[in-house]
Formats: structure tokens, sequence, C-alpha cells
């Protein structure tokens, strides 16, 4: 005979897996509970609508490691021997998706097991029971102390047992309807451990006296029928009341609002037994049972409590973005019967963190890090199972952006500001010196490294250096090991300007931490917290996100060029920033890399480059799980370097790579500010020029005219006006003075008037003495020079001039002349 208490743990499952495809993946298969005998085998099964990374186990919230589950990308079974009552307990799959792990509801193990009878629930043997026949009776055995699973009751009437046909309760006792002389007989039970195959057989018996009629008597029960039954929604519940007596007593049904229960869809009553369909919480309650003879009168009250397997109604949005280092409060409302209890998961494991604070369906993240970042599920427990909600939360990274460069996203000890620097100086006190004694040799470590795939043998690792006033950092040196083994160490000095690595080489399906140590100025170093485990899965990425689209290169300066470019932001696939790779076109070496978080930045700057050299630029999208495809390829060219002061300017129209643009504003406005101050030097010196020439001329001609009114100049002028006028290499004398480069007659009664204004420069006349020891100057002469040399004068001026024939010796050179002296010639 199969009773109720072996189907109702059948139809509750201890696990309910709630869809959780608003995140896009969820559990098709779940692990369910079981219940083994000793050195036997079970099978957890655990599948999920995707393919993961890993699929691993826990035992007990615990990383399960004593066998090597087979699974593929989706699916995962674990098989489990069962060698003594430490192997049971709770068993849940862990699916992990890069750095973040989604996990299963737990499925029960139990050690099959069966005790003896609580004696004190049946009847002793001696009991014998006289009824008269029609009326109903019901045998209870009662139950085994512990049976798993259930066990099966077994009745027999005279040694052989009931048929199957014979109405049950759901408390498991047999009801014996409308009794006849020929069920008068022995009735005994067993109760059946199918997995243990195990059979307990009770010597406790009743014996049923069933007549036509016997002494007046009222309502009683062979036994009393159980006061509380526990049913599950939507499932039916049969509930005894079956009291004899003489004559046959009638019973009715009071319902919870002591209203009389009728036979109709809801419930059916027939002798001895009232069945409830389909029920719902509202049917919990008190019912009774009134039965009524001419002989007296009995109630029997029934608790029947309606359990409902709990449910996620409201739990956090299924993207749930927050900014590192704030806080965030994330609530999940569950309903149930009993109440169910919460509890929280971070990325397949109970949250235990100091920095989150659990009251019940409330979770408060304060403080928030990246690692926070990944999958929350909330699950809500009770008797019956559990069912949870899945939500995934992006971290949105600190962006600390510095004057110097937008390269580095964080201020720390290799770029601290000259501003901070001139503070730190000028702040004076005992304290002050104290302080920055202590923080200037302090050795400030990188953060705990978060990693990313790339592919199944190459991860990304990203770190930052917290702000702080320590010692500066020369470079990075990344470590990385398998789970259990030695740590190795990258060849390469990370350059202390990057905050990402690309570590290659490694083993598919295999666990493995990182960490990133900095060699400071003083050559020592200093390691950063260990990453999280993190698994590599085998197989190709999945390429789910979209790449970025590489719009624009501009070189800024001779050792940076601007990065831009356009992404669509995806709610279903949030990303957490962009790879920038960058290497010189002229070489065929691995790219550097940078990181820009946050998924809503589209310019980067990429600095510490080479001048004047040509470089290829790519991008990346990145996700905690993944990074997508690359960008097209853009190659841009860094400016030359900046001409020194000593150079002299070049005016050449040499815009680089076609930067027809504002791409060289900054080496265009040194060229400007170069070409106004070599103008200005230059227009300085012009002016002075011209003022010491116009200051030397002004000089001059005010001395000449101090000249030209002494008596001297006059005595010379008496002189000059006896001689003859002959033309001097250019210049002539009238009065004394150049007229225009040309010598006219004086003006008298040989010129008639005729005169010329003068212009031109005074010029003093020369006495030459012939003979030094003379008394007289009759034999000075004044210096002429030769005729015709005249360039200024023209031939009619020339033949104008009054000129005296004087003989002279054809061998003799007319060269110097005397007015006084006749055809004497002085040598």
């Amino acid at each position: 005979m199969i009773y109720w208490e072996i189907l109702i743990p059948i139809l509750i499952i201890l696990e309910f897996s709630r869809d959780t495809s608003a995140i896009g993946i969820y559990f098709t298969r779940s692990p369910e509970s079981l219940v083994a005998p000793l050195h036997d085998e079970v099978v957890f099964d655990c599948t999920l609508n995707i393919n993961v990374d890993n699929i691993k186990w826990l035992h007990n919230s615990t990383d399960f490691i004593h066998s090597a589950p087979v699974h593929t990308n989706s699916n995962s079974r674990l098989v489990v021997k069962v060698e003594s009552i430490a192997d049971t307990g709770d068993y849940q799959c862990v699916a992990t998706i890069g750095a973040s792990s989604l996990a299963s509801t737990a499925a029960t193990l139990s050690l099959a097991t069966l005790k003896e009878f609580n004696n004190r629930s049946l009847s002793s043997s001696d009991d014998k029971f006289k009824i008269s026949a029609g009326n109903t009776v019901a045998l209870n055995c009662g139950k085994p102390i512990q049976s798993d699973p259930p066990a099966l009751i077994q009745y027999y009437k005279n040694g052989q047992p009931l048929l199957r046909t014979t109405p049950v309760s759901s408390a498991g006792s047999v009801l014996l309807k409308n009794i006849q002389s020929e069920q008068s007989g022995h009735y005994t039970c067993s109760a059946t451990n199918n997995i243990l195959s195990q059979v307990i057989n009770l010597s406790m018996s009743l014996f049923l006296d069933v007549r036509s009629s016997h002494a007046a008597l009222s309502p009683r029960f062979i036994s009393k029928p159980p006061s509380l039954y526990v049913a599950q929604k939507n499932s039916n519940v049969s509930i005894e009341c079956a009291p004899y007596g003489e004559p046959v007593p009638t019973v009715k049904w009071l319902g919870i609002h002591k209203n009389i229960l009728m036979h109709d869809n809801k419930t059916n009553i027939e002798s001895g037994l009232l069945t409830i369909r389909n029920l719902s919480i509202e049917d919990s309650g008190i019912y009774d049972c009134i039965a009524e003879n001419s002989h007296g009168k009995i109630t029997h009250s029934i608790t029947l409590q309606v359990q409902e397997m709990p449910y996620v109604i409201n739990g956090p949005s299924e993207s749930v973005v927050i900014n590192e280092g704030s806080s965030e409060t994330l609530k999940c409302e569950a309903m149930g019967t009993p109440p169910p209890k919460i509890i929280w998961y971070l990325n397949g494991k109970p949250v235990n963190d100091t920095n989150i604070l659990i009251k019940g369906s409330i979770l408060t993240l304060n403080n928030t890090h990246k690692y926070h970042a990944g999958f929350i599920q909330c699950f809500a427990c009770n008797i019956l199972g559990c069912s949870y909600w899945a939500a995934m939360i992006q971290v949105n990274p600190k962006q600390i952006t510095q004057l110097t460069s937008q390269q580095h996203y964080y201020e720390d000890s290799t770029t601290r500001s000259p501003q901070r620097d001139r503070k730190d100086r000028n702040h004076k006190g005992k304290g002050r010196k104290k302080d920055k004694k202590k923080k200037g040799n302090e050795m400030v470590p990188p953060s705990q490294p978060n990693v990313t795939r790339l592919t199944e043998n190459s991860v990304m690792v990203r770190w930052f250096v917290p702000p702080n006033d320590g010692l500066q950092i020369r470079f990075f040196k990344l470590q990385y090991k398998q789970v259990g083994g030695s740590w190795n160490t990258s060849s390469d000095d990370i350059q202390m300007h990057i905050r990402c690595y690309q570590v290659d080489k490694l083993l598919p399906d295999h666990d493995y931490v990182f960490k990133v140590a900095a060699v400071y100025s003083n050559d020592d170093n200093k390691s950063g917290p260990t990453s999280k485990h993190f698994f590599l899965s085998k197989g190709p990425p999945n390429r789910s996100l979209i790449p970025p689209t590489l719009v624009s290169a501009k070189a800024v300066d001779s050792t940076s060029i601007s990065l831009e470019w356009e992404y669509l932001n995806s709610v279903l696939a949030p990303v957490q920033g962009f790879y920038v790779y960058y290497r010189a076109t002229s070489t065929a070496g691995d790219y550097t890399k940078a990181i820009v978080d946050g998924q809503d930045t589209r310019v980067f700057v990429v600095t510490h480059l080479t001048p004047d050299t040509s470089y290829d630029l790519k991008l990346q999208s990145f996700t905690v799980h993944e990074a997508s495809n690359f960008s097209a390829i853009l190659t841009h060219k860094t400016f030359g370097e900046p001409k020194t002061s000593t150079d002299n300017p070049k005016w050449t129209d040499n815009i680089p790579d076609n930067a027809a643009n504002n791409n060289n504003v900054y080496s265009t406005i040194g060229g400007v500010k170069s070409l106004y101050v070599l103008l200005g030097a230059v227009a300085a010196v012009i002016g002075a020029i011209v003022l010491l020439i116009f200051f030397t001329v002004c000089m001059y001609s005010k001395r000449l005219s101090s000249h030209s009114n002494s008596p001297e100049l006059n005595k010379s002028s008496e002189a000059v006006s006896g001689l003859e006028p002959l033309s001097m290499n250019g210049f002539a004398l009238k009065n004394g003075k150049m007229i225009n480069g040309c010598t006219l007659p004086m003006a008298s009664e040989n010129t008639h008037g005729h005169t010329h204004p003068p212009n031109g420069y005074v010029i003093h006349p020369i006495n030459i003495t012939s003979n030094p020891l003379a008394p007289d100057a009759k034999n000075a002469i004044e210096i002429s020079y030769l005729a015709n040399h005249n360039n200024n004068c023209s031939e009619s001026e020339i033949n104008s001039l009054p000129r005296r024939v004087m003989p002279l010796p054809t061998d003799t050179p007319r060269t110097w002349h005397s007015k006084d002296a006749k055809d004497e010639n002085y040598v």
C-alpha cells in the first residue's frame, strides 16, 4: 500500500530554482536532495542555460575537493561515495564566469536510517474492541522515531496484508468503513525502509470483535486521532475522524469559521474522513469534528497548517551600479510559509565581509571595493526548500585625473603635483616635520589586483596605487602562481605609470592567484595583497561584448597622443572600462597596455611616448568576465622635439600627419612667441642705431654752425676769396662754402650778382708755404684739386667759369697756383 507520507516527500523537492533570466544566466537543472545508505554512490547534476568558464561544487559551503567532477562548459555531474556521516550535508554547484560566480540552491544528502517504533503512540497488545456493525474505525500503528526516507507502513489482518484500496488518511491511518462481522480479526503492522530494505515488525496487535449489535455505547475512538496536519500548498489533505459507538454516531465537520462543511468541489466528506483539495494558505486553521449519538457527543479539534515554498517577490535590480568607495542598500522581499530566512551570497559564497552589514532582508554595502563586483544573490529558505534572486553588481572605479596627464587615474607617489610639494615645504611646525619624515620613507604597496580572462592561456591583471606621500615608485613586478604551487615573477620591469599587465602562457582549467610588487626609489620593494582565486577556463573566449569604434587619434605634443572612440553602453552587458594597446609602428614587439576605467569614458591621452614617432593604437572593452575583440587599428605620429632657444627659427609649413587643425596648437603658439621676441629684439637694435645716427648728425651740424661764425673762419674766407676758383675733386668753394658740389663765381662785379645758395659742408682751406722761413705770407698757396674732376657740374656750368690762362712749360704739371705769382711755379 502506498501511503501519503511517501508521496509528500517526493512532491517536496528541497530546492527551488527561481528563473533568473533577467541577468541572462540561470540554472536549468540544480542538484536535488537525496537519501543514501552507507557505502553507496549518489550523483548530483548541475546545468546552466549558457556555457560558463567552470563549475565547481561546495559541501556545506566549503570547496569540495575530494572528487573530480565530470563537467562540460554548461553541465557538471558530481559523484559522491557515502563512506560516513561526514559525507552527508548540503551540496551545491557554483558556476564561474570570469571573476564572478553564481551559486545554485543546495541539495541535502541524508543517510538512510530506520529506528524502532514509539510505543507510546500504540495500543497495548491486550486491547480488544467490541464494535457494532456499520461503524467506521481507524487503525493507527504509530510512526517510527526516525526514518529517512519516511517508512512505508503496512497493515495486516490475521497475517495477511490489507488490500491497497483501503483508504488511508494523511496521518497514515487505515480506515475500515462500514465494518462487518467478516472483518473481525487480529490486526498488526510493520514499517519498511525501501532504501535500506529493512523491515520492523510490531509485536503489539489489535483484536476487533464485530457483531450485529452490542450494548449501548457513546461515541469514542480506538486511538486518539492526530490533532495536527501539515500539508503543502496546492496539494490535497485527508483528515481522519472515525469514532464508533452504539448506535453508530453521526459526524459533522466545522470549518475554520465554524461553518458546517458540505460536500462540494473544495471538500469531500465521507465516513470518517474529510478531504480538502488544492490547498491554499487561507485553508490553514482549526477544524472541528463533532460525533454524536443518543448516548453522547464528542468533539475533536484538528489544526491544519498549509506550507508554501519560499519565493522572492522583489529583489535588487538586475544591474546595480555602485561607485567605488560609496555605499548602497539592497533589499530582498520574500514570501513563504513558514516565513523564509534570507541568506545573501556574493560570487557564489555566503557573504562574510566587514564592509557588508546584513539585517534580515536588507544588505548594506559600505565603502564599496572593486572586488564587490559580480553576482549578488539573496536566498529565501524555509523547511520546504530555497529559491533565490540574482543581480549583477558593477563597481565604477574611482577616477582621479592628474593635472599633468590624463594617463594616470590615480594620484600616487610616482606623480606628485608641484603645488602639493610646495605646500609641504612651506608648512611649518614640529608636528609637520615629524609627520613628513615618517611618511616620506613609507612604501605604499599596490592594491589587490583584478583579473580578466583574455584567452584560455592569458589574462589581464590590473591594479592601482592609492594616494600617498611615500617613496617614489621606480617600477612594478607582477607575480603569479597556480593555487598550491610556487610563485613566478614576470621578467619585464613594468613602468611606473602603467597599471595593467598581460600574463601569457598559463594553463587552462587551473586556479591562479596574482599579486603586484612595487620597487621604490630606495631599491627596496613591497608586495600588495594577493588576488582572489581566478579559474582560467578552457576554450575560446565568448566575445559577446561589442568592441569600441576608434574615431580619431591626435598628437597633443611630442610625447602624447589623444584617442577618441565611440561605444554604445548596454544594460545587459555593462562594461567596466577599456584597454588601450599601443606600440611604435616600426617595431613588431608586444603592445604596451593602459587601462581606462568607467564605461562612460570616451577620450584618453596616451603619454610617455617617443617624439617624432608613429604609433599603432587599438582598443578593447572589458567586463569582470571577458574582453571584447579589438577595434580597428589607427596609426598616428607624435610631434617632433621642440627646438631650443639657440636654434634658428624655420618659417616653413611643417604640419605633421595632415594636422591641418588644432593638433599642433601648442607648437604653433611656441613658434609665434619666439618670432615676436626675435622681431622685438631686431626692432630695438635698429631703433638704437637710428637714434645714434640722428644724434650724431645733430651734434655735427651744431658744431659746423659754431665754426662758421668764428674769426678764424672769416680770415680763411678772405684768403680763399683771392684765389681762383678751381674744381676740387667734385667740390668747389664759394665764400668758403661748397655749392651743390660745383665751384661757382663769387658775388662780385665780375659775376654780375649771380650767386647760388650754399648747399653742403664748409671746407677749411689749408695754407702751404714753400719757404717756411719767408717773412711774409706771399709765398703761401692754397691747395686746390685739378680741374675737370667735378662730377656734379654740368658742361655749361664748367664752361661759364672764368679761367686764367697761364703759360706753363710743357714739361711742368699744373698743380698748385698762387694768384700773386706770375708765371711762377712752386714745386
